[in-house]
């Protein structure tokens, strides 16, 4: 799936040639609030306590080519019990990461903004876990918290479609907190 997506990516960027009008221009200071689907950490049986949720800046650095950061919030909890144990365990994952994006005009339309890129950070993964059994202490058998974390690399494409000149609603594809994230982005 990861090949398949930097693959996509990379086709698009060498297939475009064309420089027209577009919404993306040197200089523009766009933020995003997004909302994401298809989580990348999910464990088999855990279930959402917070969706992907992350703010971006991009500063538009040239006439094509843009510069900001990311950072993304999830968590997701898992609850197991049977013959008398239990156990409750909840997943915490925090992205902060600096990304780059190549913004090409795809759909030839001054309200659209297309564009492609690479990010790359730092994830901050905790855990925390708590027996809930009604057996005695577990016999023992009591869950340890974790807390982790490492550098990641995502690829990403999007688009954003222009309602007025400031305000736009925007996709994005890839891989990094979720794999689709849809939100609203306004120009400074």
């Amino acid at each position: 799936m990861k090949r398949i997506l930097v693959l996509s990516v990379l086709a698009i960027l060498i297939a475009s040639v064309s420089f027209g009008q577009m919404a993306y221009k040197k200089g523009d200071r766009t933020v995003s609030a997004m909302f994401g689907l298809g989580f990348t950490h999910s464990l088999s049986g855990t279930t959402t306590a917070v969706p992907p949720l992350s703010a971006a800046f991009d500063y538009g650095y040239d006439q094509n080519i843009s510069f900001g950061g990311i950072i993304g919030f999830e968590s997701e909890k898992y609850d197991w019990s049977g013959y008398g144990y239990g156990y409750k365990f909840t997943y915490s994952y925090l992205i902060i990461a600096a990304r780059g994006a190549y913004h090409l005009d795809l759909i030839h339309n001054a309200k659209f903004d297309t564009y492609g890129g690479v990010m790359v950070g730092y994830d901050i993964a905790s855990s925390s876990a708590e027996y809930t059994g009604n057996w005695a202490g577990g016999f023992g058998l009591q869950p340890s918290a974790e807390s982790v974390g490492g550098v990641v690399f995502g690829v990403f494409a999007g688009g954003r479609y222009y309602f007025n000149p400031n305000l736009a609603a925007q996709i994005e594809v890839g891989y990094g907190l979720s794999l689709v994230n849809i939100g609203i982005a306004y120009k400074l």
